[in-house]
């Protein structure tokens, strides 16, 4: 665990130290670890948002909201630890922190797709609170 630290914080400064880095073209495996961080900063940020939309819309049922945030916290240990066990998996190779990343990537789509299915789409033709996530 404590080499996967050192790779995000080795990965972080090198992201701020570079943020002309054109991912589209990334050939090194820091380069490609880096978007990958990025497009994963990006899906949680959606994520946060689709959850952020869920509690606004159930603000008034508690019950409902303390749910969920469990079920969120419950769901980032689940998401930290799976992804941990495909870092070990991939652990003899440079490509580790991008299977990690992916893994990341993955379960991080499902999740917001799960929130916007469950919390802010409707069962008749209302439109959904947000677009569908891709």
């Amino acid at each position: 665990m404590k080499l996967y630290i050192y790779i995000l914080i080795f990965a972080f400064s090198y992201s701020a130290q570079s943020k002309e880095l054109d991912c589209d073209n990334a050939l090194t495996t820091i380069e490609i670890n880096v978007c990958a961080g990025r497009t994963l900063d990006i899906a949680e940020t959606e994520l946060k948002t689709y959850i952020a939309t869920a509690e606004q819309k159930y603000a008034s049922e508690k019950n409902v909201i303390e749910a969920l945030q469990k079920s969120q916290f419950a769901w980032i240990n689940y998401r930290k630890s799976h992804c941990y066990a495909i870092y070990e998996k991939w652990s003899r190779g440079t490509i580790r922190g991008v299977m990690f990343s992916s893994c990341m990537l993955q379960l991080t789509k499902e999740r917001t797709h799960t929130i916007w299915s469950d919390y802010l789409k409707y069962m008749d033709a209302t439109p959904p609170l947000l677009p569908e996530p891709k």
